[in-house]
């Protein structure tokens, strides 16, 4: 092989590396910062339904394991233990 052929072929991988590297960020991007509810429920919807509930249920959790260790996924909101929290404590005006 001469010398512009080695060139050439090196300067073809090169694209070829930076394109896989590309086509693959917006893929990534797409689950990065997701809940781990948000991200259960994404898994659900594009596992098949062919598969057996409990099946599911455990790919799903090794997934989001995985996930939350690289750090793609951040916690669920902290829900308080009283609903009435969420309310507002101001009594109503009486109607007239």
């Amino acid at each position: 092989m001469s010398k512009k052929t080695v060139i050439l072929l090196v300067l073809v991988l090169v694209v070829l590396a930076a394109v896989a590297k590309k086509a693959k960020s917006p893929q990534r991007s797409e689950w990065h910062g997701l809940t781990e509810t948000e991200a259960r429920s994404r898994l659900d919807a594009k596992l098949p339904e062919k598969i057996p509930a409990e099946k599911r249920t455990m790919i799903s959790d090794k997934v989001v394991g995985k996930m939350r260790d690289r750090g793609v996924i951040v916690e669920d909101p902290a829900v308080p233990d009283d609903a009435s929290e969420l309310t507002d404590h101001a009594d109503p005006a009486p109607a007239n």
